[in-house]
């Protein structure tokens, strides 16, 4: 119910050194970063597909209703991973 959110994760994609300091005028990140191409993977050991995904009940109460809908894990992991990919449903 959003009284805890996860941290913001970001990564610098690491280039090997080609001899090269030239900028990209408008964020000032060097070209060489720009062009390396990079993939992440979220792994997940376990994961109960069939579990509900639910706030708590300790952060819900009748001034705080559930602000989200229960939702499978399963359908929620492949929500998200289809948004990534640029399918948002």
């Amino acid at each position: 119910n959003d009284k805890w959110r996860s941290t913001l994760h970001r990564v610098i994609a690491v280039a090997d050194d080609c001899g090269t300091d030239q900028k990209n005028n408008n964020d000032n990140i060097p070209i060489v970063f720009q062009s390396v191409r990079r993939q992440s993977i979220a792994f997940f050991v376990n994961m109960n597909g069939n579990a509900n995904i639910v706030p708590f009940d300790t952060c819900i109460d009748d001034e705080h209703p559930s602000q989200y809908d229960a939702v499978k894990a399963s359908d929620y992991l492949i929500k998200r991973h289809a948004q990534s990919m640029g399918n948002a449903t």
